[in-house]
């Protein structure tokens, strides 16, 4: 299941903590507040903020991914600001 960024990749950076989990949550067919692992104990959301939008005076990465698994799920977020969740059994949840 994809979920689509903002086109800008400094726009609507803020809010992609809550993005993750709603698309997570997405495609379980569960609420957010279900989700039983908690996000950032999985993964540092603001370095990866940090590496598509950079700091000041610092450059940022203009094509990439980041991945890691969130409940069950593979979650893969680009450049973009598109996340994809692939919440197929086969992957393993840490």
């Amino acid at each position: 299941m994809k979920h689509g960024g903002s086109g800008d990749s400094k726009v609507g950076h803020e809010d992609l903590d809550w993005r993750i989990i709603t698309a997570v949550a997405d495609a379980k067919g569960v609420e957010p507040l279900d989700i039983d692992d908690r996000l950032h104990d999985i993964i540092d959301v603001d370095a990866v903020k940090q590496l598509f939008v950079g700091m000041p005076d610092e450059r940022s990465m203009t094509e990439g991914r980041v991945s890691f698994t969130l409940d069950g799920c593979e979650v893969t977020i680009n450049e973009r600001w598109d996340i994809n969740v692939n919440s197929h059994s086969s992957v393993a949840a840490d």
